[in-house]
């Protein structure tokens, strides 16, 4: 077939989409983008109209079990303030507000800020800051955080080039004697049925993690199989650099200490 200069370039080009088509598709796939996509959607829809916040069948990327884990230890422990990195949706936010207790939600993304806030307005023990978790020392000093508080961080804004998580928990760890961190999207050991961020080669894992967290700390990851957890099945971890808190986990059945 002979083609002119011009429809061999079209055909070179055509084939260059697809190819990259093909590599979008995948990538997608593995990040879990696409189901971010179909729920930002979701949440444009709902902001656009008075429905009730779904935050039941959302928050905590919908896993039952991590919701069983987390809602028995904010029952266990008396904690002064809840903490979360990484409002987005507002699904998550909305759940840590039915424990009574004050309620910081930080968002460095003006459109989530922004939706957030609309459907969240009604939620009076909430209070979403529209900044970056890496200033995370600066937020809770000008909010009055205090060091001798009893903490609970829901770590969840890293995205794609952008790990805060390194800043935030070097700050929290050397900071606060009295906390309890979950990290949202990391790597569980032995169970790859559960997904975790990765950019560019860089695993959200304890690797990562490691050079961040000072002192002593007290690591625990779901004992729940992937094969019988629900939702999203995103990965996640629990550290804490109190020993009365450490007493409160191992009481949970569905974690277990990690020992390296």
């Amino acid at each position: 077939m002979n083609l002119k200069k011009n429809d061999k370039l079209f055909f070179i080009l055509k084939n260059i989409q697809l190819l990259i088509k093909k590599l979008l598709n995948k990538i997608i796939k593995y990040s879990d983008i696409e189901n971010r996509l179909g729920q930002i959607e979701s949440f444009l829809a709902e902001a656009d109209n008075d429905k009730k916040l779904e935050w039941e069948k959302h928050c905590l990327n919908g896993q039952y079990y991590r919701r069983k884990i987390i809602s028995e230890l904010l029952n266990k422990i008396n904690f002064d303030f809840i903490i979360e990195t990484g409002t987005e949706y507002g699904f998550s936010t909305a759940y840590f507000s039915t424990f009574g207790k004050k309620v910081f939600s930080i968002e460095k993304s003006k459109i989530l800020f922004y939706l957030a806030k609309k459907k969240l307005g009604n939620f009076k023990n909430i209070h979403l800051i529209l900044n970056d978790s890496k200033n995370i020392k600066k937020i809770l000093d000008q909010n009055k955080i205090d060091r001798e508080s009893h903490v609970f961080f829901y770590l969840d804004a890293h995205s794609e080039n952008d790990y805060p998580i390194l800043e935030e928990l070097e700050f929290i760890t050397s900071s606060y004697q009295k906390n309890l961190i979950i990290i949202d999207d990391f790597q569980v050991p032995n169970d790859d049925g559960y997904g975790f961020d990765s950019f560019n080669g860089r695993k959200l894992n304890l690797k990562l993690i490691s050079t961040s967290l000072i002192g002593k700390n007290f690591i625990y990851f779901p004992k729940i199989s992937s094969n019988i957890e629900t939702g999203r099945l995103r990965g996640y971890v629990l550290v804490t650099n109190n020993e009365d808190i450490k007493k409160k986990l191992d009481t949970i059945n569905e974690l277990y200490l990690f020992k390296s």
